[in-house]
C-alpha cells in the first residue's frame, strides 16, 4: 500500500508539472537539422551516420533490406540504423549514431551461422584476448574519452560449456576526475569463435561535473549513512515457494530492509542524505537484487448415488458444513455495513484464502442494476469479504455517492477521527496491535481532502515493539459525506520469532556495506523526467557483478536475503589454475576451471595427485546440471544424486580413489552410452594387460579408448591403476564433446 499510494502521488505532480519539451525531428535529408526546444543543433544527416558505421564496422554486403528512424529522448539524439538479412540467410545488423557529435552509441550483430560455427570446447579467442580487441575497438571509436574509461573485471563470469561460441561480455565504467559516474559507461561484447563485435553500448552525457575537492572521507560518509533513517527492524514474510498444508503457518522473519528513494545518497559534501523533490529521482544505473476397515462402508461417507468419499473429500465436507451460509454471511457483512437498497447481489463466492489453507472467505458484489437509477447520491457499487467461519469482516469498496454538493465537511484530522472510531467498532482487538504508518501519513496529509479525494489511513501491525508490514488495516473516509468508503484488513496467523539475538542497527548496516560498499559516485538528478546535473555522492554500490542486489538484510545473521528469505547466493566462480606448466591437457583444464569447475583446491589444480570420486563426479554433475544452485551441494548429496542418475554403480564413499576402469564406466553412463558398451560378444581391445580387463567392462575399455575420450599412454591399459587428477579432468573434457 504504500508503494502504490507513493506511486499515486508522483504520478500525480508529474501529471501536473509535465509539459511538451520536444517535437519530432523529419528532416533526414538535411546537413543541418533544426535544433528543437532545448537540444543541441543536430550535425549528422542520414547519409553521415551510415558512412560513420560503415567506417567503423563491417555490414554484411548481403544485408540488403534497410530501414532508418530518428529518434530523441532526453538529450540523446540518434539516427537508428537497421540492416536485415533474407529468409534464406537470417541475419541483422543494427547501430545507433548520435546526430549532434557522430557517436556510435549502439551496434548489435547477429547471424544465423554463428551458432553452428567452432564447436570446439575450446575458445578460439581467450578473455584476455576478448578486452585486447574491445580496447581497440573502443580506442577507435572514442579516441581521447576512451581513457576515461575503466574496465571492470568480471570475477564471477563463468566460461559455459558445450554449447558452441558465446559472447564475453566487458563493462567499462566512466570515471570523472577518477571518480564513477555511475550511469555511463560502455558494453561490449565479443565471440569467443573469431572475436568479432557482436554488441556495442555506449552511454555518454556530455555534463560538467562539480569538482570532487572538499568532500567529506568514506568513514564520515558511512557514519551519516548509518545515522540516516534508511534501516528498519520490520518482521517480513518472504515469498512463498509452495502452498503450505492445512494448520501449517508460514515462518515470518527479523530483518532490517533498507528503505529509501533515493538510493541512500550521501551528498559527498554536506554528509546528509539527497532529499529528493516529488517527480525527482536518482539515476545510477551501477554495474554492480493403514490396513482394512469394516466391509461395512459408513453411510455418512457415501453420497446420493452411493460413491464412496475419500478421507480428502469427506474432509472438506465437514468443513464446509461448519461454515456460515450465504445469508448469514450477507448479515455478517450487514451487521458493519449498510447496503443500499438500489444495490442488487450479482455474485457469491466461497473460497479458500490463498496464504491460509485453513481459512475460507465469503466474498460478494453488488451493483446497481438499473441504468436509469444513476441521480446523485446513489451508490453505484459494493464489494464485501468476510471470514465464512465466524463472519469477521475482512473489507469492503463503496462507491463514492456524491451529492452534487461539493463542499469539504471534515479535515484530515476529523476523517482520522472518523476512521479510528470504525475500527474501533470492526476490530477492537487488532486496532489495539496497530499504529499509524508515520511515513505515509505524513505523504498524505500533504494532499487537501477535496470531493473527489478520499482520506486514507494505513495503519500497521506493531509485535513486540517491531513493525509488520505485512499485517495491518487500511481505512478510506469520504470529507464530503463522512462515509467510510473503503477497509481493507490484512491479517494472517503467521510465526513470529522472538526479538533476541537481533543485530544492532549499526552492525546491520555494516554487514549491509560489507556487500554493498559506500562509493564515492557522481550521479544524476532528473526532474519530471528532464535530465539535471551531476551531484557527488556516496552511494551503496553491489560488490559483485552478476550477483542479486538485496535491500532485505537478515536482522540475527547479516546475510542479504532473496525474496524466498534464503541468503543470497554469490554465485559460482571461476578457477584461474597456477600450477598447469608443461602439464599435459594443460588448455583443457584451464577451460573446466573458467567453467567453474574442479575448485577443490581454488586455484591450485594439483595434477599429479589422484583423482577422487566425488570430485569427478561434483564436475560431472555441475557441467550438466549448472553451478547455480549446485555448487554448495555436500560430497555427499553429489554421490547420492549421481547414483539416482545411474551414474555410479559402485559402493564407494566421498575421497576414495578414480581407477582407470572406473573413469571409463562413469564417463560412458553420463552419456547414455553404458547400454551399448555392455553388448556381449562384439568388444576387443589389443592392449597387452587385456586378459586384467573384466569382460563386463571390455565394452566400457574399447569405446572411450577408441573415441579418444580416454588416451592410454603405451601398449597397457592398467584398469585398476588410480588416474591422476590431470588425466581424469581431460577425459571428462574430450566426453563433453560426446554428451547428448
Amino acid at each position: 500500500m504504500k508503494k502504490t499510494w507513493r506511486s499515486f502521488l508522483a504520478m500525480f505532480v508529474v501529471a501536473v508539472l509535465l509539459v511538451p519539451a520536444v517535437s519530432p525531428l523529419a528532416l533526414a535529408g538535411e546537413t543541418n537539422m533544426i535544433a528543437v526546444g532545448g537540444l543541441a543543433k543536430p550535425q549528422i544527416n542520414l547519409e553521415k551516420a551510415i558512412q560513420i558505421v560503415k567506417a567503423n564496422f563491417e555490414v554484411p554486403s548481403d544485408y540488403t533490406d534497410f530501414t532508418s528512424s530518428y529518434n530523441t529522448y532526453d538529450d540523446r539524439q540518434v539516427w537508428a540504423l537497421r540492416w536485415s538479412g533474407t529468409a534464406e540467410q537470417p541475419g541483422e545488423f543494427a547501430a545507433e549514431v548520435n546526430a549532434v557529435n557522430g557517436d556510435i552509441v549502439s551496434m548489435n550483430y547477429w547471424n544465423n551461422e554463428d551458432q553452428s560455427t567452432n564447436s570446439s570446447l575450446i575458445p578460439a579467442i581467450t578473455k584476455e584476448g576478448a578486452q585486447e580487441i574491445s580496447d581497440k575497438l573502443l580506442s577507435r571509436l572514442l579516441g581521447k574519452r576512451a581513457e576515461e574509461l575503466k574496465f571492470v573485471p568480471n570475477d564471477q563470469e563463468i566460461l559455459p560449456l558445450g554449447y558452441g561460441p558465446f559472447n564475453y561480455s566487458l563493462q567499462y565504467q566512466r570515471l570523472i576526475n577518477g571518480v564513477p559516474f555511475l550511469s555511463n559507461g560502455a558494453n561490449v561484447q565479443v565471440s569467443s569463435a573469431d572475436g568479432h563485435i557482436t554488441s556495442y553500448n555506449l552511454t555518454w552525457n556530455e555534463v560538467t561535473a562539480p569538482d570532487a575537492n572538499g568532500v567529506i572521507n568514506a568513514d564520515q560518509a558511512q557514519q551519516a549513512f548509518a545515522k540516516a533513517p534508511f534501516f528498519k527492524l520490520e518482521y517480513w514474510i518472504p515469498s512463498s515457494y509452495r502452498i503450505l498444508a492445512a494448520g501449517e503457518k508460514q515462518d515470518a522473519k527479523l530483518v532490517y530492509e533498507f528503505h529509501t528513494e533515493n538510493g541512500g545518497a550521501i551528498d559527498a559534501f554536506t554528509g546528509q542524505p539527497i532529499q529528493l523533490r516529488p517527480g525527482e529521482w536518482l539515476s545510477a544505473d551501477s554495474l554492480g537484487v493403514g490396513g482394512m476397515g469394516s466391509a461395512k462402508a459408513d453411510r455418512s461417507s457415501m453420497n446420493s448415488n452411493g460413491q464412496v468419499l475419500t478421507p480428502e473429500e469427506r474432509q472438506e465436507v465437514e468443513r464446509t458444513e461448519k461454515l456460515l451460509q450465504q445469508d448469514e454471511a450477507i448479515a455478517a457483512v450487514k451487521r458493519w455495513i449498510d447496503v443500499p437498497a438500489s444495490l442488487t447481489l450479482r455474485s457469491a463466492n466461497l473460497s479458500k484464502d490463498w496464504r491460509n489453507a485453513d481459512q475460507r472467505i465469503w466474498s460478494f458484489d453488488w451493483s446497481n442494476t438499473d441504468s436509469t437509477d444513476k441521480k446523485d447520491g446513489t451508490p453505484q457499487y459494493l464489494s464485501a469479504r468476510v471470514d465464512a467461519k465466524n463472519g469477521e469482516l475482512l473489507g469492503f469498496s463503496l462507491s463514492n455517492s456524491q451529492t452534487g454538493n461539493n463542499e469539504v465537511k471534515l479535515d484530515r484530522a476529523a476523517a482520522q477521527k472518523l476512521a479510528e472510531e470504525f475500527l474501533n467498532r470492526v476490530q477492537p482487538e487488532r486496532f489495539k496491535e496497530v499504529a499509524i504508518d508515520q511515513e505515509d501519513d505524513a505523504l498524505l496529509s500533504k494532499i487537501p481532502p477535496e470531493p473527489a479525494n478520499n482520506q486514507a489511513f494505513n495503519y500497521r501491525r506493531v509485535v513486540n515493539g517491531v513493525s509488520f508490514p505485512a499485517n495491518g488495516m487500511i481505512v478510506n473516509v469520504d470529507p464530503v459525506t463522512g462515509i467510510i468508503t473503503n477497509f481493507e484488513l490484512d491479517w494472517a496467523d503467521y510465526n513470529l520469532p522472538s526479538v533476541s539475538g537481533v543485530l544492532s542497527k549499526e552492525k546491520a548496516v555494516g554487514s549491509f556495506l560489507m556487500e554493498r560498499p559506500l562509493t564515492l559516485s557522481y550521479v544524476r538528478i532528473y526532474s519530471n523526467g528532464i535530465p539535471g546535473g551531476l551531484r557527488l555522492v556516496y552511494l551503496p554500490v553491489a560488490q559483485y557483478r552478476g550477483v542479486a542486489n538485496s535491500n532485505i538484510l537478515d536482522a540475527k545473521t547479516g546475510e542479504l536475503l532473496d525474496y524466498q528469505g534464503q541468503p543470497i547466493e554469490k554465485g559460482p566462480k571461476p578457477f584461474d589454475f597456477t600450477d598447469l606448466n608443461g602439464v599435459d591437457g594443460a588448455q583443457e583444464i584451464t577451460v573446466l576451471g573458467q567453467a567453474g569447475l574442479f575448485g577443490d583446491y581454488g586455484n591450485s589444480f594439483k595434477p599429479s595427485e589422484s583423482m577422487s570420486i566425488d570430485s569427478l563426479l561434483r564436475a560431472m554433475y555441475l557441467s550438466r546440471y549448472g553451478l547455480w544452485g549446485n555448487s554448495n551441494l555436500t560430497d555427499q548429496e553429489i554421490m547420492e544424486k549421481v547414483k539416482d542418475l545411474g551414474w555410479l554403480k559402485e559402493d564407494l564413499k566421498p575421497g576414495d580413489p578414480v581407477s582407470r576402469e572406473l573413469l571409463a564406466k562413469v564417463l560412458l553412463r553420463y552419456i547414455q552410452l553404458n547400454r551399448i558398451a555392455e553388448l556381449k560378444n562384439i568388444y576387443k581391445v589389443d592392449f597387452q594387460d587385456a586378459d586384467q580387463i573384466s569382460a563386463d567392462v571390455l565394452g566400457y575399455v574399447a569405446i572411450t579408448t577408441s573415441s579418444g575420450m580416454i588416451k592410454v599412454n603405451g601398449q597397457t591399459f592398467a584398469p585398476a591403476e588410480k588416474v591422476s587428477r590431470a588425466e581424469a579432468a581431460t577425459a571428462l573434457f574430450r566426453t563433453l564433446g560426446w554428451r547428448n
